[in-house]
């Protein structure tokens, strides 16, 4: 089969947090965390019905004052949420968890965070901030599980007018999408793509964070991935706006994307791509296609990917090209037929 494929990616804004420096006092006030994470939205798979706030509710928060554990993975959710019943002296944002920390003036903090709170991930190594950051094992079964982290935040605690510590949280795994344009220039003919897939999707890995909340857009800085190991067939669904099964045909020139987009563990590798086209003719599917190609693509960890393929004559059928129908014509000569004589007779 001829290369269908070309990339396109786009990196998420990233913002950075402020270090602040302070006097030693008593202790103070409780320690809050505030929702500066990626645009105030975590949305990665744009699946149609799930909405940006069902996608984002808790996190995981680590802290630590003066290296001494102070939270180890502590639930942190929305104002509301059933499973945070004392959060007495919380009040300055809509974020809550369970027993209440204050900050001690003067003492120094390290805060980071790892999201959503249940999802396929579980510390693997450095509860604790180090030199080389903590890392995570992740598995996802299907491509439908989101990850993110907040590198650390360092803070001094001062005697009043606490800040809540604002996280900004980033993707750490890559978003992949298809796009798949009809090409196919015939008279009266549309195109239907369907079972999308990618069929050695990576379902396990781990992942090495920033130990340090650097001054940088570079995504590459927040996480490292190592150790991907499995691989599964995660489903895209059919080129169709309605549903993942629908069967929708479009015409020469329109372009339908996959209707599931998929968060996949980053790695440099050859992805093994599979989809089925109906090729139909004044509505009547005459026959279908199924495609088996591989794309070679270095998916980096916080990046959107969509992988475009153009299904034209050439290409609909992986075995042969199609030829067009052409027609040739000839004119014999007029016969002299034989004389007929008294035909009114």
């Amino acid at each position: 089969m001829k290369k269908l494929f070309t990339i396109l990616a786009v990196a998420a804004t990233l913002v950075s947090c402020a270090k602040e420096d302070v006097v030693r006092e008593n202790m103070g006030e409780a320690i809050g965390f505030d929702n500066a994470f990626v645009e105030n939205s975590t949305r990665s798979v744009e699946t149609p019905g799930y909405s940006t706030a069902s996608m984002f509710n808790d996190f995981a928060v680590y802290g630590f004052v003066e290296g001494a554990t102070l939270f180890d993975g502590t639930r942190v959710a929305k104002k509301g949420d059933t499973g945070i019943t004392n959060s007495t002296g919380q009040e300055k944002t809509d974020w809550k968890y369970n027993g209440t920390q204050y900050w001690i003036a003067g003492a120094n903090y390290d805060f980071y965070a790892v999201a959503p709170f249940t999802g396929g991930w579980s510390v693997k190594t450095g509860t604790k901030p180090t030199d080389a950051g903590a890392t995570l094992s992740f598995t996802t079964a299907d491509g439908t599980q989101d990850l993110l982290y907040a590198s650390i935040v360092e803070r001094q605690g001062e005697g009043s007018g606490n800040d809540a510590v604002a996280f900004t949280f980033k993707h750490i795994l890559s978003k992949v999408k298809f796009s798949f344009k009809n090409g196919y220039n015939a008279s009266a003919a549309t195109i239907r793509v369907k079972n999308v897939q990618i069929t050695n999707a990576y379902t396990s890995g781990d992942v090495t964070l920033a130990a340090d909340n650097a001054e940088t857009d570079d995504v590459d800085e927040s996480a490292t991935w190592s150790n991907q190991a499995t691989t599964a067939a995660f489903s895209f669904g059919n080129a169709a706006a309605a549903s993942a099964d629908a069967e929708e045909a479009y015409e020469y020139g329109k372009t339908q994307e996959s209707y599931y987009e998929r968060l996949l563990i980053p790695a440099n590798a050859a992805w093994n791509i599979t989809f089925d086209v109906d090729l139909l003719v004044s509505g009547k599917r005459i026959d279908t296609y199924t495609h088996t190609a591989k794309a070679t693509i270095d998916l980096k960890h916080g990046m959107s990917y969509d992988i475009n393929a153009e299904i034209t004559a050439a290409n609909i059928d992986p075995d042969h090209a199609q030829e067009p129908i052409e027609f040739t014509a000839t004119m014999t000569d007029w016969s002299t037929a034989n004389e007929v004589d008294d035909i009114l007779k």
